[in-house]
């Protein structure tokens, strides 16, 4: 095949949330207070990321890990995503996932889609209970750092590579793979660079999409 691996965002792409911070605050009732302002002052240049990181983690100290964990088991995958994702790894790709988000979607995406590999932020727990702490692995705007390890964890070049994405966030994998594919997206830049942009909201598309340029 031309291309043998194909990266996913997670947020807002293989699940219809778009960010994995504002759904758990959204779940708990959180959002309009502080977290949005944290967020708003965040875009705004006012505080850094990992400053951001840690507020939001902050809300969540003493919870159980279990609770946080069923809390994303809610979390809906886009339309068709599971399936069309058990079609890529049937017709031979590998499978990645690059996300800002928290390491529970990056759990099921690697225990229930069975992706080759995925990498998030992750929120520390200690004796099974949140401590309020946050292992940032991903700053925003910045997921082209991991690109270089997981090419040659998978021995395969740039150009060898299909990116997915829906978000300004996600430039970095579209200007470092060989294809991109904007789907469900939000960032008029994106869809700007990508080499293609789906007109629907159904994971069939990306499938069909990439299905056409695989042997190209």
């Amino acid at each position: 095949m031309k291309y043998k691996l194909i990266v996913f965002d997670i947020d807002g792409t293989i699940t219809r949330h778009i960010s994995s911070w504002r759904y758990i605050h959204e779940k708990l009732r959180l959002w309009s207070g502080r977290a949005f302002r944290y967020q708003e002052d965040f875009f705004a240049g006012k505080i850094s990321y990992g400053k951001f990181c840690s507020l939001d983690a902050a809300h969540w100290k003493g919870m159980r890990i279990t609770k946080m964990r069923s809390i994303f088991r809610q979390l809906r995958y886009s339309k068709n995503a599971p399936k069309t994702i058990a079609m890529f790894k049937k017709a031979g790709f590998k499978l990645a996932a690059v996300s800002t988000g928290l390491q529970f979607m990056t759990d099921r995406v690697r225990s229930e889609l069975k992706f080759d590999y995925a990498v998030s932020n992750r929120l520390l727990s200690r004796n099974g209970l949140l401590t309020g702490g946050v292992k940032i692995n991903l700053e925003h705007g910045a997921k082209h750092t991991v690109l270089a390890n997981i090419y040659k964890k998978f021995d395969v070049a740039p150009h060898e590579v299909i990116s997915v994405g829906d978000t300004e966030g996600d430039i970095p994998l579209a200007k470092n793979s060989g294809y991109s594919i904007a789907f469900n997206c939000s960032s008029a830049e994106l869809m700007r660079i990508a080499d293609y942009t789906c007109k629907t909201k159904d994971f069939k598309e990306v499938y069909r999409k990439i299905m056409d340029i695989a042997d190209e």
